[in-house]
């Protein structure tokens, strides 16, 4: 605590020493900052010239943020400086791309777990899951993946994870109280007064709630990016046709996750974690009693956290009914405006920071003192939020959002979908893994939401002359089958109503290709500019 406090920005947090042989060591980051852009410097050589430029600017972004060479919010921004001057984009769109829908849902879904943690909700739903798994790590380690996937099946991924993610640091919390499990390692921190690392178990944990989140996501079909899939396909298959497509893949991930997760963090079959684990087994003996006391101690529920939990309820029921496509949403009131959940998360956020947290005052109305007399803060204040925001986090994916967004301005994902079409419009199943290990990369740098959003429809459209007899006949089943053609459809490119035959047949029509380019860039409900109606 000392070295904490004596501690000055400039310091050097390694002891002194006269050893020079020592500088890269000591100072690698430094050496990292002028290297990296100088040997990433013939990438500029290549051409599109934009694209390459974007590849290079990309590359130093991401290598500076992988090896920690310089702070995280300031790596964050390079997109916004150099991007402009590159020619790219300009700093009006890149700005904007920095602070979209989905960036703001993340600040709902923190200050979400930030409000659990100040009214001591994570700690008393803690309380409810060590009565149900005790004080087994691999027990909490299921109930963790059940519980993450049902409610980011049914709501979504960022505020199941950000909800549960606090739950499991409460129990973790009280675990290590116990003495049950070791929460921090003993492995010092290289930044003086930086967090302790925790230990690998507690790692495990953690992983599971974003891992449970990230394979609910890929499986449901209310949320995104499986909607902005479906919605860039429109008419080639239905929601429910997605989630059967998902179905296989995600449930054999979400098995295999618990098993690596209980291997390589948890000491299923052994190793020095289980040998960790097996030393604190002995402190089991009093684990029950010190929940107990704990409990005892935090007596029934005062209306804090009940009005807290009240309200996390309400903004699950938003999320979950604004557009979940298998029945109309609140967001399909306005066809013409699109309400993100960004209006979700932020206003419950407004709503947290106006409702009191106590309303003691209300006796004065009666006429009558108040027992405990004082304050009525609300229940999330912002000092609480502006201290425990990760803001640095934050920004970054507000730069792999702007990764998306810059790769669609300079060309680049148009250049790679131009290289993946087939001369003779047949299935090419080097091609479908080249475009699945695009797609990949993509998702590892960038939210899958922002893919599906940008760079999706621009792959459509770039491999959309080789897949138009295939992609033809898979309409016209899906379509003409149900006899459900709208007569007109908005074209958002023309600027005008497109008629389109009405036909009966399942057959594919001989004008259908005549029509087919116009359909796969202005799909109606896509571009939710009128509403399609079944023939009636």
């Amino acid at each position: 605590m000392a070295a904490v406090q004596d501690y000055k920005p400039g310091d050097v947090p390694l002891e002194e020493q006269d050893d020079r042989r020592l500088f890269c060591k000591f100072h690698y980051k430094g050496v990292l900052i002028l290297l990296i852009p100088i040997l990433l410097g013939p990438v500029l050589i290549g051409h599109p010239v934009l694209v390459f430029r974007f590849l290079y600017i990309s590359l130093c972004l991401y290598l500076y943020y992988i090896l920690n060479v310089m702070a995280r919010g300031a790596v964050a921004f390079i997109f916004i400086t150099f991007i402009p001057i590159s020619g790219i984009a300009g700093s009006g769109k890149v700005s904007t791309s920095y602070y979209n829908d989905l960036i703001f849902l993340v600040y709902g879904a923190v200050f979400l777990g930030i409000m659990m943690d100040s009214s001591k909700l994570s700690e008393r739903l803690a309380m409810c899951v060590i009565a149900i798994v005790g004080s087994s790590l691999k027990f909490l380690q299921l109930f963790m993946t059940v519980a993450v996937f049902i409610v980011a099946f049914l709501v979504h991924p960022t505020l199941a994870t950000a909800f549960w993610m606090k739950v499991s640091q409460a129990v973790i919390t009280e675990y290590n109280n116990a003495g049950v499990v070791k929460m921090n390692s003993d492995e010092r921190t290289y930044e003086v007064g930086a967090k302790l690392y925790p230990t690998r178990p507690v790692i495990g944990i953690y992983l599971t709630c974003c891992y449970a989140g990230t394979l609910a996501g890929c499986l449901s079909p209310f949320v995104n990016p499986n909607g902005s899939i479906v919605d860039a396909f429109w008419g080639f298959f239905s929601v429910t046709s997605m989630m059967m497509i998902m179905a296989v893949p995600a449930l054999f991930g979400l098995v295999v996750m618990v098993f690596w997760i209980q291997i390589l963090f948890l000491g299923l079959f052994g190793g020095s974690v289980k040998r960790d684990l097996a030393e604190l087994a002995g402190n089991k003996a009093g684990f029950k009693q010190t929940i107990a006391d704990k409990k005892e101690a935090m007596g029934p529920w005062p209306l804090y956290p009940i009005l807290v939990f009240v309200l996390i309820l309400v903004t699950f029921i938003l999320a979950a009914t604004r557009k979940p496509r298998v029945f109309l949403g609140w967001d399909d009131l306005n066809l013409k405006i699109s309400s993100g959940l960004s209006v979700t998360a932020i206003g419950m956020a407004i709503v947290f920071f106006a409702l009191p947290a106590n309303y003691f005052f209300c006796k004065y109305y009666a006429c009558r003192r108040p027992t405990k007399e004082g304050t009525a803060p609300s229940l999330l204040s912002w000092k609480a939020v502006n201290n425990n925001t990760p803001w640095a986090d934050i920004f970054m994916l507000g730069a792999a959002v702007c990764c998306v967004f810059c790769a669609q301005a300079c060309g680049l994902n148009a250049l790679v979908a131009g290289s993946m079409g087939s001369p003779d419009g047949k299935f090419d199943s080097q091609q479908f893994i080249l475009g699945a290990l695009y797609g990949t990369l993509l998702t590892n740098l960038s939210p899958g939401t922002t893919v599906a959003k940008i760079a999706l429809p621009t792959m459509i459209r770039g491999v959309r002359s080789s897949l138009c007899p295939a992609v033809c006949h898979g309409f016209a089943q899906s379509v003409f089958a149900a006899r459900e053609l709208p007569r007109k459809h908005y074209c958002g490119r023309l600027g005008q109503y497109k008629t389109v035959p009405i036909l009966a047949s399942r057959k594919c029509p001989r004008d259908f290709h005549v029509s087919y380019n116009c359909w796969l860039h202005c799909f109606a409900w896509q571009q939710r500019n009128t509403l399609i109606l079944p023939l009636t």
